[in-house]
C-alpha cells in the first residue's frame, strides 16, 4: 500500500516537473479532483446508487497521448472501497487561446482495495471534456465506467458495471 501511495504521489508531481523544464507555453501535465454520482446493477438485478470521489494526475506525452493515475473511494453508505486506476488517454485537442475546450478519452487498469465483499475491478473506460476557464484552472466533466467480469469458473460469470458521471476541477 505504501508503494502504491508513493507511486501515485510521484505521478501527481510529475506534471509540475515536466512543465518547469522549458519555456514552451504548452502544458505537459495536469492534476484533477472530482466527485461523481452513478450506479451499479447487483447480482440480484437491483440498481444501486454509488458516489465516487478522488483525484489524479496525468502527463501529456506526444500528439495528444498521455498517461495518468488516480486514487479515490467509491461506494454507498456502509459499503465502499478504495479505487486505484492507471490509464492511457488521448486528448483530441489541447486548449489554446482560440478554444478553451479539450475533449478526451481514456481507459485502462483499475484495482479496488478495502472491503472484501466488493469485487475487484479489472478495467475502466470513459471520456469527457475540460473547459479551461482560466490559464491554470479548468472544469472537468467526465463519464467513467469501471467493469468487473466474474469468471464462470469461480462464480456466476456475470459482468458488473460501476458507472458514473463526474465533475471536478483540473489544474495545470
Amino acid at each position: 500500500m505504501k508503494k502504491l501511495i508513493a507511486t501515485l504521489a510521484l505521478l501527481l508531481m510529475a506534471p509540475a516537473w515536466v512543465s518547469a523544464q522549458g519555456a514552451d507555453p504548452r502544458y505537459r501535465g495536469q492534476e484533477y479532483i472530482f466527485i461523481g454520482e452513478g450506479s451499479f446493477r447487483s447480482s440480484d438485478g437491483g440498481l444501486h446508487g454509488i458516489t465516487h470521489v478522488g483525484g489524479g494526475g496525468e502527463v501529456l506525452l506526444v500528439k495528444g497521448f498521455g498517461v495518468g493515475a488516480e486514487l479515490g473511494a467509491m461506494g454507498r453508505p456502509g459499503y465502499g472501497v478504495g479505487v486505484f486506476s492507471m490509464d492511457p488517454s488521448y486528448h483530441f485537442r489541447r486548449a489554446s487561446s482560440k478554444t478553451k475546450l479539450s475533449p478526451f478519452v481514456e481507459g485502462g487498469y483499475t484495482r479496488t482495495f478495502g472491503q472484501s465483499d466488493f469485487p475487484d475491478i479489472h478495467f475502466n473506460f470513459g471520456g469527457g471534456i475540460h473547459y479551461w476557464a482560466f490559464k491554470r484552472v479548468g472544469l472537468r466533466l467526465e463519464f467513467r465506467d469501471h467493469v468487473h467480469h466474474v469468471s464462470p469458473i469461480f462464480a456466476s460469470g456475470h459482468t458488473y458495471h460501476y458507472w458514473g458521471l463526474r465533475i471536478g476541477l483540473a489544474f495545470r
